[in-house]
């Protein structure tokens, strides 16, 4: 358990999202609920790049694996918005949730969200964190990182692998997320 972050399952996501609306992710002069959700007379511009198949995929690493440094570019500005998470590169363009520089997009694009998915933190030194031990989880944090994790690979294409994740095994995790009923606890 980390200190900030709230526990999984049940509403963990409702609570993500009021911290988040309460400004957790976004900047301080933002009113409560704008880095949630864009304003419905938002362009389509404000959504960040889209994935386009024949402009993108030739960008792709062409072994698939990709770096914390070729990952930082897919941040929805210079290209599509992606992140990782269990070693897994998503691309989560299509959501309206991912915005560049607003809410979670501004906390998690480009980047390897594994531990604040854990810990369900919207703390940006949770971000990129590298310096922890899956088997160390607290048995809350490991559920919640089964969660996240079914969500965002049934729900957005996967687009390649971290490297930095070479040789951690997430076999627990993916086999959690697959005997897992009915999917997440926590929304779609």
């Amino acid at each position: 358990y980390v200190e900030g972050a709230v526990r999984h399952p049940g509403s963990a996501t409702a609570r993500l999202d009021c911290a988040l609306a309460m400004g957790a992710a976004g900047s301080q002069d933002k009113a409560a609920g704008d880095a949630a959700a864009p304003a419905e007379e938002e362009e389509e511009d404000d959504l960040g790049l889209q994935w386009d198949e024949a402009a993108h995929g030739p960008q792709l690493p062409a072994d698939g694996v990709f770096t914390m440094e070729t990952l930082r570019k897919w941040n929805g500005v210079e290209l599509p918005m992606f992140l990782a998470i269990c070693g897994k590169v998503v691309d989560v363009s299509s959501s309206r949730n991912f915005l560049p520089d607003h809410g979670y997009g501004k906390l998690w694009a480009g980047k390897d969200a594994t531990y604040a998915m854990a810990t369900v933190s919207l703390k940006a030194e949770m971000v990129a964190k590298m310096d922890f031990k899956l088997e160390e989880l607290e048995q809350a944090n490991f559920d919640a990182l089964v969660g996240w994790y079914k969500h965002f690979l049934k729900k957005y294409p996967e687009r390649g692998t971290l490297k930095e994740y070479d040789g951690w095994d997430f076999s627990k995790v993916i086999s959690a997320a697959e005997a897992m009923e009915g999917g997440p606890a926590f929304g779609s």
